[in-house]
């Protein structure tokens, strides 16, 4: 997105980052660090260990022209078998989740000085289907076991979110206005872009 010096805005330069800065051209090959998954960072347990390796995620995005990390993913597994598990530095834990999506959230803004997205909001929980699949969880369910990471990324000052390309209870993730407005919004006290 092109800068508005007029406004005072800064060009929005974008980039997916779960394993450090995404390759979308071959002359990119070899020319980044092929990080650890958010998975195997999430096994440590470690905040610190979360800070440092976003921090260095962060500045490799700044170094490459982009100011906006796509990460973190913190989706915490439901299906085994979703080919993105690797991703997701939740594990099948909302409370490892939680500690480890503020810390990364940290490490991009406050380490590196980019911005952090939290993705995918919410009940992300498959690929196939993805965009078509209904992923059904009560007020109770979202708020113990899907919300806490998203919660923590969110008090941890997260500039975005990146909804999620699902259903969410019958309403399409990025035209749901109970998860957008109701409990993203109202009750976390979400102020960024989505």
């Amino acid at each position: 997105i092109l800068a508005n010096p007029r406004l005072g805005l800064p060009s929005i330069n974008m980039q997916d980052a779960m394993q450090g800065f995404r390759t979308t051209d071959a002359r990119m090959i070899g020319q980044v660090t092929s990080w650890p998954c958010a998975l195997a960072i999430a096994s440590t347990w470690d905040p610190n260990a979360t800070w440092e390796w976003s921090k260095a995620i962060g500045e490799e995005h700044l170094a490459k022209g982009a100011n906006v990390v796509l990460g973190p993913s913190v989706n915490v597994h439901r299906v085994a078998l979703n080919g993105r598990n690797a991703e997701y530095i939740s594990g099948e834990d909302p409370a490892l989740g939680k500690v480890l999506a503020a810390a990364y959230v940290r490490g991009v803004q406050e380490g590196a000085g980019a911005a952090a997205v939290v993705k995918h909001f919410v009940l992300n929980q498959q690929e196939t289907n993805r965009r078509s699949v209904d992923s059904n969880a009560d007020e109770r369910t979202r708020w113990e076991l899907y919300y806490p990471p998203f919660e923590a990324a969110v008090t941890a000052g997260v500039a975005a979110v990146m909804c999620s390309y699902n259903f969410v209870n019958g309403r399409q993730a990025c035209d749901n206005s109970e998860t957008l407005n109701t409990d993203l919004k109202g009750r976390m006290g979400f102020e960024g872009w989505v």
